[in-house]
Order: structure tokens, then C-alpha cells, then sequence
């Protein structure tokens, strides 16, 4: 099934990316969010392995996330998919990020989803702040 994943930062709720994905058929927010790592997981190691030239879009991409870095990748070692999946795990539990589903948020990572084809996820990443609260 394609689902329609959007990507924003909480401080502004400025979206910063949108995409349309394809994922095997999911029950439960934790199998959502897993396929959604193992394929961003796939995809920053098909990256690494691409041309390090950039194109316009990719650049335009870049350019609204604040920075434009060339497409060869420094991360040499990144680990394995199963490591990728438990720090989804454990930052979900931590607060780092929410999960909505067509606009209802998800709180548990065992909760019961019904997603169907191009269903709307947005992943709204929390930034935490350094420095003094008075």
C-alpha cells in the first residue's frame, strides 16, 4: 500500500518533507514506523552507494531543510536495520517524535491501526532546546 508521509518540525510545524511510500500491509503503529525506518534505511544506503552528484530537486530538497550537503555520505559504518528499529523504538518512548494518522495522533506503539491505501502519516519531530528555562 502507498501511504503519504509528511515530515515537520514542531517548533515551527513547517513541513519538512513529503513523499509517497510503498509498505507491506501493517496492525500496529511500531510495524508502521518499522517499515518506515527500514525503507528510509535502505534508502540512505542506496545514497551512499549512488553518484555523489546532486540534482536540482535534490537540492531544492536540501535547501528547505537549511542546509545542502552533497550526496556522498560520510556515514561509512551505519550500522544495521535492526539497530536502526530499536532507536525508532526507544525515541518514541522517549518524546523525540509523534505520530498522526490522518490527522489523529498515535500514542502507543501496540495500538491497533486501520491504514489503508494513501492514508496520511505525519511525523512531527520535536527539537529540544539547550540553555537556561529562567
Amino acid at each position: 500500500m502507498k501511504l503519504n508521509i509528511i515530515r515537520k518540525k514542531a517548533s515551527s510545524l513547517r513541513e519538512l518533507s513529503r513523499e509517497q511510500v510503498q509498505v507491506p500491509e501493517v496492525s500496529t503503529l511500531e510495524e508502521l514506523l518499522g517499515e518506515l525506518v527500514k525503507e528510509e534505511f535502505r534508502k540512505r544506503k542506496d545514497a551512499v552507494q549512488a553518484d555523489p552528484v546532486l540534482t536540482e530537486n535534490e537540492i531544492k530538497d536540501q535547501e528547505r531543510l537549511g542546509r545542502i550537503r552533497f550526496s556522498a555520505s560520510y556515514e561509512e559504518n551505519m550500522g544495521d536495520i535492526e539497530t536502526a528499529v530499536q532507536v525508532m523504538r526507544q525515541d518514541f518512548e522517549d518524546g523525540l517524535f509523534r505520530v498522526y494518522l490522518n490527522g489523529k495522533e498515535c500514542l502507543e506503539l501496540k495500538e491497533k491501526l486501520e491504514v489503508k491505501d494513501e492514508d496520511e502519516v505525519v511525523l512531527l519531530r520535536f527539537v529540544m532546546l539547550a540553555g537556561r528555562m529562567w
